[in-house]
């Protein structure tokens, strides 16, 4: 199937290439990505010890490429095509059954953001759509297919292009754009199911005002809609494996489930000083069983600045994050924020523990540009929950309620999290290449401490530090 895909794209780019009478303008460009990571201790248990040896989170290392190839055709003036192969694997992930190494193009588990778990090799299409300017001449343009959506800082909805796979949606997206004003408006589908009507949808209306001079201020404001038509499971609503409600548990849902997030952003700066400050101040919708109807309403907020010194580029900035929890789990309430789609390796810390739910964040990051084409970060993270009754949800599991470390406990009299510490080096060895090496150093506060807490029935348990590092070359052709 991946020689067919490799075959179709190279025999389509070559014909419109060979027939300008067809498309008037042919680009083909690419990337290539290889990255290596170790992690030690990612369950913060690096003190078990059984007959078997530690614990299978002490220690893990991979490595995993990304190859994409991008053709965009131009076949008018306002009509055009762009197709983008993806093939995404992890080095040695697959092996036979029956002994020795298996085939390196087997297997078919998509490469997991920051893991080598069930990873093996997957080539598809991330991106393929049409895209048609000033329609009817109306100024509008159209954009539909298979696409990546990114807006304002990615953290309600991104391509999460740090991790092999990505993210595109198979969307309609309606836009205008102008000197004073950009306006979005879409509607993707996120689940499908052809035989019966129990589909996932996503809308959303998208605007940024660009009415301060000298990029003093951009303001974005946005509405979104997530509606998931899955009635037949109790508690899975949003594609959930539970909705962190308990009494929601063992009921079955009887109509659609709904999320309304209204927010917007305010991004600038000047003389040195840049800001960005986005909030969310209303998120509702329901979830309704055959016993009763259960309302969401969260809210989050994000704000960050900085400061550069013309020397050295040097930029020292500040952040402070907010999202909301559940204090009560029993009763008709859902206040845990939902964070959608969002891009968040570079959000809340490299590590990506943790993630805009339930949180209270505040960061201080430095960087610098010391040399040409060399790049240096720091920053240093203090995370907390906003409810100790609610779960710790890291930066890749907001559709449901994680369990060992991370779960929700009424009984938790702890809101302190933990910290971490993030060091970066960027070196951009030519136009097309750079390396890229991080480090990154978890350091767990008394919520982690006592989900897994030293007792006497387990004396070989201890808590520990968590480590992570990445090596990471990308080439853009």
């Amino acid at each position: 199937m991946k020689r067919f895909l490799l075959s179709v794209f190279a025999a389509a780019a070559m014909v419109a290439m060979a027939a300008p009478s067809m498309a008037s303008d042919v680009t083909v460009s690419g990337q290539y990505l290889l990255r290596s990571e170790y992690s030690n201790n990612k369950d913060f248990d690096g003190g078990i010890v059984s007959a078997t040896g530690k614990s299978a989170n002490d220690h893990q290392d991979f490595t995993a490429q990304r190859v994409r190839l991008t053709s965009n055709v131009k076949a008018t003036d306002d009509t055009s095509v762009k197709i983008t192969l993806q093939d995404t694997r992890v080095w040695g992930a697959t092996s036979n059954a029956n002994g020795g190494p298996g085939l390196t193009d087997t297997g078919g588990a998509a490469v997991a953001a920051g893991s080598a778990t069930a990873a093996s090799n997957v080539t598809d299409l991330h991106e393929s759509y049409l895209n048609v300017d000033n329609v009817f001449g109306s100024g509008i343009a159209v954009k539909v297919g298979r696409q990546e959506l990114n807006y304002g800082d990615q953290r309600l909805i991104g391509s999460f292009g740090w991790s092999a796979n990505g993210r595109s949606f198979d969307a309609a997206n309606f836009y205008y754009k102008s000197k004073a004003l950009d306006l979005d408006v879409f509607r993707s589908t996120i689940v499908e199911n052809t035989t019966s009507n129990t589909d996932m949808d996503f809308y959303g209306i998208y605007s940024t005002v660009k009415v301060v001079p000298d990029k003093l201020a951009d303001v974005d404001v946005y509405l979104l809609r997530l509606i998931d038509k899955n009635t037949t499971t109790a508690g899975t609503a949003f594609g959930q494996t539970t909705l962190g409600n308990t009494s929601l548990q063992g009921s079955t849902l009887k109509d659609s489930s709904v999320i309304n997030t209204f927010g917007f952003r305010v991004k600038g700066g000047a003389i040195g000083i840049d800001y960005t400050a986005e909030f969310v101040p209303l998120q509702t919708g329901t979830v309704t069983t055959y016993v009763k109807s259960y309302k969401i309403k969260g809210s989050a907020y994000a704000i960050k600045g900085g400061y550069t010194l013309p020397v050295a580029k040097l930029r020292v900035g500040l952040e402070y994050d907010y999202a909301s929890g559940d204090k009560d789990g029993t009763d008709e309430k859902i206040t845990t924020f939902f964070n959608l789609f969002p891009t968040n390796h570079d959000k809340y810390g490299y590590a990506d523990q943790q993630g805009w739910r339930n949180m209270k964040a505040y960061a201080l990051a430095v960087s610098a540009e010391p040399l040409d084409k060399v790049k240096v970060e720091f920053a240093y993270w203090n995370f907390k929950l906003a409810q100790k009754a609610d779960a710790w949800y890291g930066a890749a599991n907001w559709e449901s309620t994680p369990g060992g470390n991370r779960a929700a406990s009424t009984t938790n009299t702890a809101t302190d999290v933990g910290s971490e510490i993030d060091l970066r080096a960027i070196y951009k060895y030519n136009s097309s290449v750079s390396l890229d090496l991080g480090y990154s150093r978890f350091l767990p506060g008394k919520f982690i401490k006592n989900q897994t807490a030293y007792t006497a029935t387990t004396p070989t348990k201890k808590i520990a530090n968590m480590d992570w590092a990445y090596l990471m070359v990308v080439a853009n052709f």
